[in-house]
């Protein structure tokens, strides 16, 4: 009767442990949220937050959690950006890297943002990985910066219960190899006891 209740308990506390590692994931993210949200655009820096009001109060930053309106908002750090024409391409992440010849998935043509804060509303239908590509021109054209920004749409969720489903498979199955191992020792034990 113990050892049952031994393996239902080592179980549980893999499962916990998956859970507490989500979390301890999600809590290392707030931390690095500027650094992880960020891409490098020439001697500059942009950051991206993405919200979707029909589902949350939250912002999010590579892990977008479901398919629907999701608002993109691109802040130019520094105020070279602010003079320059800025475009933004929303594309599916190719398979072979090239996400230039990939179709828009959402667009906003070149404009100057003198704020500094670019916004782009996109409804998001299929769950997959995506790719914010912003181009940044000169009126001149003699300056062109490039950055490229990955994220997911709607595959956090599967990759969290992906875990919990491994370890709720996992905890059952090493649990068993203990309570065999050390049922076939005592066994093993008691036969050469009674031989002798």
């Amino acid at each position: 009767m113990m050892r049952p209740l031994l393996i239902l308990i080592a179980a549980i506390g893999l499962i916990a442990s998956a859970d507490a590692q989500a979390v301890r994931r999600d809590s290392a993210k707030a931390f690095q949220k500027v650094r992880e949200c960020s891409a490098q655009m020439g001697p500059n820096v942009i950051t991206f937050t993405f919200y979707q009001p029909t589902q949350s109060r939250s912002q999010f930053c590579e892990d977008v959690p479901e398919t629907g309106p999701t608002t993109i908002v691109v802040d130019t750090m520094q105020d070279e950006l602010r003079d320059m024409m800025v475009e933004i391409r929303i594309v599916e992440a190719a398979s072979n890297g090239d996400d230039e010849s990939a179709p828009n998935e959402a667009y906003l043509p070149p404009a100057h943002f003198q704020t500094g804060v670019i916004q782009l509303e996109h409804d998001f239908k299929e769950k997959g990985d995506y790719v914010a590509l912003v181009r940044a021109r000169s009126e001149d054209g003699r300056k062109e910066y490039n950055a490229r920004f990955a994220f997911s749409v709607g595959e956090e969720f599967l990759r969290v219960w992906t875990a919990v489903a491994i370890a709720t498979v996992v905890a059952p199955a090493l649990g068993a190899c203990w309570y065999a191992n050390a049922f076939g020792k005592r066994a093993s034990q008691k036969r050469r006891l009674r031989s002798a």
